[in-house]
């Protein structure tokens, strides 16, 4: 990799950064921090958006642009750790797996045991939750083995 590569492509980024915000605030749509990249046609975008709605939105407004024939969406909404938002683990009997990401293909970091509580950190848009366990682990479970106390 030449001196200038890594130049190249952190212009390069920022263009797509500046081009999709410029898409998104055409529409009425604000994205915190936003960051995307579109390789061959999947466009991956993340940042943080105050509900669920806009971010149904976002996702709607950058299907259509040309170029993009599918997107990974790593959304996520504002942080919740002030409003103190317990949740119960509702697994069948097992332990629910909390992972670095938000998606199987991510690695199991810790474990919530059954019927007990975890702290809503971050809800994000594809149906995954940012949680802290009463050990301190953080990562991310899927939503539909929590709910609200």
């Amino acid at each position: 990799m030449g001196l200038f590569d890594n130049v190249n492509k952190a212009v390069a980024n920022q263009q797509q950064v500046n081009d999709y915000n410029a898409i998104l605030q055409k529409a009425g749509l604000t994205v915190h921090d936003l960051k995307v990249a579109n390789v061959n046609g999947n466009l991956t975008v993340a940042g943080t958006v105050p509900d669920m709605a806009t971010a149904e939105k976002v996702v709607a407004t950058l299907k259509t642009q040309q170029g993009v024939t599918q997107i990974t969406n790593l959304l996520e909404m504002e942080d919740l750790t002030a409003k103190n938002i317990k949740m119960k683990v509702v697994t069948k009997e097992s332990n629910l797996n909390i992972r670095k990401g938000p998606g199987t293909e991510y690695e199991i970091i810790g474990k919530a045991a059954h019927n007990s509580s975890v702290q809503l950190i971050k809800r994000m848009y594809n149906d995954w939750y940012y949680v802290k366990t009463d050990a301190g682990v953080e990562g991310f479970c899927a939503k539909n083995y929590l709910e609200q106390v």
